[in-house]
């Protein structure tokens, strides 16, 4: 038998949610590996904000096939129907909360700490699916859940080492180098090894509440992840109103506020030149290049495509497919970027792979699980939610 229209669009969008987060990621590195002018990251993230939504309002009028037609859908949508629309911003401030608490976490905790916690939101999407959408997932596949889990986490722990070897040897290599030729002192290396344990001793006891703050902000992150991603999902398939038009509303709020949190965040940056809305534009766009740009149409295009994931698919298959992305974008990284994979990253990765594939073979049972349509019937609404009981 051959797939459905609404199946064809759930594997097709799971493809190409891997090959988006693919090509993200490695034009992103491009971008912020070349000897140019760094450009500020939260202002990619507006500008790709304004690109969806843009996107997607010319999305909705060639769905109603009159540009005069897809106005009057949004406007009935925003303001005829707004106490739906006021639910689109719960995910939309979840979101930047959550943004927020990255950017604390990142501060707070070594790199590689915070890469492996943040992989929590995998089995945070988990949960908040079986509560909110009260779906049930088979032992085999709550077992590969935990598996991609690890497998995510020894993959980009193994990455993050990976990266840590290089800029040390360089160091060293640079070290050697420069180092002057002059007597050293039997007591010197007694004397840089206990000044080093003293040293790091008491930043380990300075940055102990640091640690803490880090980690508590990522692991509030991770169920606010979980949490707006399952609730985003109930909001697109528990009504007929378009995936376009949702994005739209998720957009509009949070075009506001990105930029309220480029202000703050990069607000000496911004705002060198004074209140000048010239000056203030020159500096947005300061290390944009075509590179930048593409990454901002990529990153866009990917907000997209997960909303069609989610409307056609689910959380958990996002999961999988931007989890099966990052193996990805390591093999390509050994081509284009001299990454050389340990024993570590192929468990990791063969981990990845083999939790994608348990997944997909073991789906719990339902006596009734029917795909979304493109237009679903009101009466449907409440069973849409629930008909993945079994």
């Amino acid at each position: 038998m051959g797939l459905t229209k609404a199946e064809t669009i759930k594997y097709s969008s799971l493809v190409v949610l891997v090959v988006q987060n693919c090509s993200l990621v490695l034009f992103m590195r491009y971008a912020m590996t070349k000897d140019r002018p760094k450009f500020l990251k939260t202002i990619t993230v507006l500008f790709g904000e304004i690109f969806k939504c843009t996107v997607s309002l010319l999305l909705a009028c060639i769905e109603e096939k009159s540009i005069a037609k897809g106005l009057r859908k949004i406007h009935h949508e925003f303001f005829v129907n707004w106490r739906d629309t006021l639910k689109v911003l719960v995910p939309s401030a979840i979101y930047t909360v959550q943004n927020f608490l990255l950017y604390v976490a990142v501060d707070n905790l070594p790199a590689a700490t915070y890469m492996v916690t943040y992989q929590l939101k995998i089995l945070t999407t988990a949960a908040f699916t079986v509560l909110v959408l009260h779906r049930r997932l088979t032992i085999q596949q709550w077992i590969s859940l935990f598996v991609l889990f690890a497998g995510v986490v020894v993959v980009q722990y193994d990455q993050k080492m990976s990266n840590e070897r290089e800029k040390a040897a360089a160091a060293a290599v640079l070290s050697s180098t420069l180092a002057p030729t002059t007597t050293v002192s039997p007591f010197s290396n007694l004397t840089t090894t206990l000044t080093t344990v003293v040293t790091t001793a008491s930043l380990a006891s300075s940055k102990t509440e640091n640690s803490v703050l880090g980690f508590i902000a990522v692991l509030i992150a991770c169920v606010l992840s979980g949490f707006a991603g399952i609730y985003f999902e109930k909001i697109l398939k528990g009504s007929n109103v378009s995936i376009w038009i949702r994005n739209i509303q998720l957009a509009f709020p949070s075009i506001f506020f990105a930029f309220l949190f480029a202000s703050v965040k990069d607000n000496s940056s911004l705002y060198q030149d004074g209140p000048n809305p010239i000056e203030i534009w020159n500096n947005m766009l300061q290390g944009f290049d075509w590179a930048v740009w593409v990454t901002v149409a990529i990153n866009a295009f990917g907000g997209l495509v997960v909303a069609v994931v989610i409307k056609y698919a689910d959380n958990i298959l996002k999961a999988f497919a931007t989890s099966l992305a990052i193996v990805l974008n390591c093999i390509a990284a050994y081509f284009l970027f001299n990454f050389r994979p340990s024993i570590l990253f192929l468990v990791g990765a063969s981990g990845v792979i083999a939790a994608v594939f348990a997944y997909s073979m073991y789906p719990y049972k339902a006596s009734h699980q029917a795909l979304p349509t493109d237009a679903p019937k009101e009466v449907e609404l409440q069973p849409v939610v629930e008909s993945s009981k079994s």
